[in-house]
């Protein structure tokens, strides 16, 4: 078994991520690692409309779902797209915009392929949309595995880049910091059962010899795989990096945002 497939799972064979990219997992070395995912640009609309549900479902909670719905009933067209507007679903800033858009494509592509199901959407809980919040940027956890993502998303690659994308995690286990909170999450939720599980697992953290995999992850342009495979330079042997090629990132993440303004006027819409 190839060492990026031991760490996060093989690559899907259907999908949006099939269908969008092309996978390369490269030569590894004692201290190198590196999965280089590659846009295929004949199906960069799909996944652009894919991405953008991807961004509503991580950014409009529950409730405010439901006050949008019970809104469109009683506001007239225009009304009601100034009303949703002023609930600030989305982040306006640029910097936020682009680790919020790396952190969801990371998340579900390491859900995909790991089969590690994502137990809250973090997002939904962010006091100020228009900054990052704190702890993981990608937690996923199950009573087997642990996989600890760190994202970023550049305009351009560049030795910086992998080295901040590697920082927490290039020589040292990198523990997760995010277990009670997703913990708290859930008992608000009512599923104490599971809730327990989490509390119960990052108890044993320290004690026991649990599954842990530090993923890093950089979205940028097609170059992006020749600058990790010169600099990524890590002793850190449960530690995997993940590139992602795309032709003008920053276009793509403003195609992807605008799509999911309209999109969320379409799900209140749609369950008006």
């Amino acid at each position: 078994m190839e060492v990026q497939n031991e760490i996060v799972g093989n690559h899907p064979k259907n999908g949006v991520f099939f269908d969008w990219v092309e996978c390369q997992d490269t030569k590894c070395t004692d201290t190198k690692r590196h999965r280089h995912l590659l846009e295929k640009a004949e199906n960069r609309q799909v996944a652009i409309e894919t991405v953008a549900r991807w961004l509503v479902e991580y950014h409009l909670s529950k409730g405010k779902k439901r006050l949008l719905c019970k809104k469109k009933k009683i506001l007239r067209k225009y009304e009601f797209e100034e009303y949703a507007r002023s609930l600030r679903i989305f982040p306006n800033t640029d910097k936020t915009k682009k680790g919020n858009l790396g952190e969801v494509i990371l998340t579900e592509y390491l859900s995909e392929v790991s089969g590690i199901e994502v137990l809250i959407f973090k997002l939904h809980y962010n006091p100020n949309v228009d900054q990052s919040m704190k702890g993981d940027d990608v937690l996923l956890v199950d009573e087997t595995k642990i996989l600890l993502g760190e994202s970023k998303f550049r305009s351009t690659p560049s030795k910086k880049a992998i080295e901040e994308a590697s920082y927490l995690m290039n020589n040292t286990l990198a523990l997760p910091i995010s277990l009670g909170f997703i913990a708290d999450r859930l008992f608000e939720q009512e599923q104490d059962e599971l809730a327990e599980k989490i509390l119960e697992i990052q108890y044993n953290l320290s004690k026991e010899n649990f599954d842990i995999k530090n993923i890093a992850f950089l979205l940028s342009t097609k170059l992006v795989k020749d600058h990790v495979e010169r600099n990524m330079n890590s002793n850190n042997k449960d530690f995997l990096f993940i590139s992602l090629g795309i032709d003008n990132p920053v276009e793509f993440m403003e195609l992807a945002f605008s799509r999911a303004k309209q999109i969320l006027i379409e799900v209140a819409v749609d369950e008006s």
